[in-house]
């Protein structure tokens, strides 16, 4: 069948669409330079807001897969991996997270972004609003894990429960964790696993010991000025919770959210609800 010459034009202008929508989308894997060593970073989308990608401190910017795609259809995105995670290197000299922050955004040519940081990574997002307020334009905080804030005792032993597993390599009993995805998302769990077996040096500790500690955050909260926004998963443990609403309370107009069926790995369980949200906040900042 021959297409008229109207369809035809109609159906390459759609084509192009989608080609030049799947570039944009495409990551580009690069490192930037940064005190001793690189740190692997990628970036897709565009547009005049940008938005910072920071993980866990179990996985790496991989665990943003599906969200990845959905926020680059509207912005300038960049996610990278922390010192030993991923395909960034262990340190092997002294290092401070929030000068990789910085360096991977110079190499990426962002001077402003919404920081959206899980658990450990929502820590350092806290630290680098304090250290840089003038490069930040929001922060998006999912389960956060800020400086200054202790672990309960059964936090502490939950904790070592899940070392034990992982010295004794049983990544799927580790996975079975209550907290970090709720008991139905079996596909999820075998990700987890399969990201860790694929990347051991995520659960290493390789070099990261040479973070240097800056001062704690919880005692400076009150100073932050961007908007913030707290997202906690509805199964996630006490300790992330009470840390979530304490966090809320000291940063001036920040926000709580739950997020129904997810725990700490939000993302990975309700990828387009997390993105939505994300999405809403951005867009909602002056």
């Amino acid at each position: 069948m021959r297409l008229s010459t109207p369809v035809r034009a109609i159906a390459a202008g759609c084509l192009l669409f989608w080609a030049g929508l799947a570039q944009a989308q495409e990551p580009s894997t690069t490192f930037a330079e940064a005190e001793g060593g690189r740190i692997a970073y990628e970036a897709c989308g565009s547009g005049d807001r940008a938005i910072v990608l920071l993980h866990d401190g179990i996985l790496h910017g991989a665990a943003y897969d599906d969200v990845w795609p959905l926020l680059c259809q509207r912005f300038r995105v960049v996610r990278y991996d922390r010192r030993g995670y991923g395909a960034t290197p262990a340190a092997t000299t002294p290092f401070a997270s929030v000068d990789d922050l910085a360096a991977v955004m110079k190499a990426a040519g962002v001077a402003r972004a919404t920081l959206v940081g899980s658990s450990a990574g929502g820590g350092i997002a806290v630290d680098f609003a304090l250290a840089h307020p003038e490069a930040v334009d929001g922060l998006v905080l999912a389960g956060p894990w800020v400086s200054g804030f202790k672990p309960s005792a059964g936090f502490i032993a939950r904790s070592l429960k899940l070392v034990a597993l992982i010295k004794l390599g049983d990544l799927e009993g580790a996975a079975k964790d209550p907290y970090i995805l709720t008991k139905s998302a079996d596909v999820q769990r075998a990700r987890v696993v399969a990201l860790l077996k694929a990347n051991p040096q995520n659960l290493s500790g390789a070099g990261r010991k040479l973070e240097r500690a800056g001062p704690d955050a919880k005692d400076h909260l009150s100073v932050i000025r961007a908007p913030t926004l707290v997202l906690v998963g509805e199964v996630d443990i006490k300790d992330v919770f009470d840390q979530a609403k304490a966090v809320t309370a000291a940063v001036p107009g920040a926000k709580l959210e739950t997020v129904p069926a997810t725990g700490h790995f939000m993302y990975l369980e309700k990828p387009d609800v997390f993105a939505e949200r994300v999405t809403a906040f951005v867009e909602a900042e002056p």
